[in-house]
């Protein structure tokens, strides 16, 4: 089996500490603190974007509630994404 790069091992190994749901609005599914979202809401983002969270996303920054500049950035520009390219559904 192909060894993983030490942040997706990292993400990989992280477990639910604590309430924390999708970022995909109206999703309630629990996914752990280091995780933007669930797997579904996670790949109906457009790959740039996907790829934007995942170059600012720093192992540990949920723990310490730190992220950077650069992640929130990202993560707006997702929100404003969905916004703009989806209709109003129901939570799953």
């Amino acid at each position: 089996m192909p060894t993983l790069p030490p942040k997706a091992a990292y993400v990989v190994r992280q477990r639910q500490t604590r309430q924390h749901h999708c970022h995909w609005p109206g999703c309630t599914r629990q996914v752990p603190p280091a995780m933007w979202g669930c797997r579904e809401h996670w790949y109906r983002l457009p790959k740039p974007l996907r790829d934007r969270i995942w170059r600012a996303y720093r192992p540990g920054q949920e723990a310490d509630q730190r992220p950077s500049r650069e992640y929130l950035e990202a993560a707006r520009d997702v929100q404003a994404w969905i916004a703009e390219n989806t209709t109003k559904e129901l939570p799953l």
